[in-house]
Formats: structure tokens, C-alpha cells, sequence
């Protein structure tokens, strides 16, 4: 499977199954993940999409930098993970102690 299959028509990046669950996946390690985004980029390039190669090279940075602060973190984490790690206070990623 092209790494452009796993992708919707709008440019984002998802899993192949969105039901999937972290330890349910078998690309689920970072690096597996960071890999798939790169051979998405390579292709989005060739085809000349610039859109989708910049949401891409957005989301491998993401993902990169969210490898930095959680080193022992070997799971790749949902897109949703990766922003509320890059924006904790957003409202959407608020959690309170009851």
C-alpha cells in the first residue's frame, strides 16, 4: 500500500483505520510513523501538491519534536496527542481533576 492511500482527500494524516487504538496498530512505533509521513512527502512533492507537502513537513516536525520531549516514548501518538502536547492550554486539551 502507497503511503498516499492511507491519507483522505484533504490532506490529513491519519491511520489506515481511524478505530485503530495505540498497541492495536501495526505502524505503530514513531519512527514507523515518521516514516510513512516522509514517503507521503516525496510524493505529494512529485505530484507538485505543495498544499499536502507542507501540512506533511508540519506534521514530521511535529512528530519530531514530540519524540524529543518524550524520548522513552516509543508508541507513535494520534495527531490529536501531538497537538495537545504542543498547545496544553488549548481548551480541547484542558484536563481537570474532579
Amino acid at each position: 500500500m502507497k503511503a498516499l492511500d492511507r491519507w483522505p482527500r484533504y490532506g490529513y494524516i491519519h491511520r489506515a483505520d481511524p478505530g485503530l487504538h495505540r498497541g492495536r496498530d501495526p505502524m505503530a512505533s514513531i519512527n514507523d510513523q515518521l516514516q510513512i509521513y516522509r514517503l507521503g512527502l516525496v510524493e505529494a512533492q512529485a505530484r507538485g501538491d505543495q498544499a499536502v507537502a507542507r501540512k506533511i513537513e508540519q506534521q514530521i516536525k511535529e512528530l519530531e519534536d514530540f519524540q524529543q520531549r518524550h524520548p522513552e516514548e516509543a508508541d507513535a501518538p494520534s495527531p490529536f496527542e501531538v497537538f495537545c502536547d504542543l498547545n496544553p492550554s488549548d481548551i480541547n486539551c484542558r484536563v481537570y481533576d474532579d
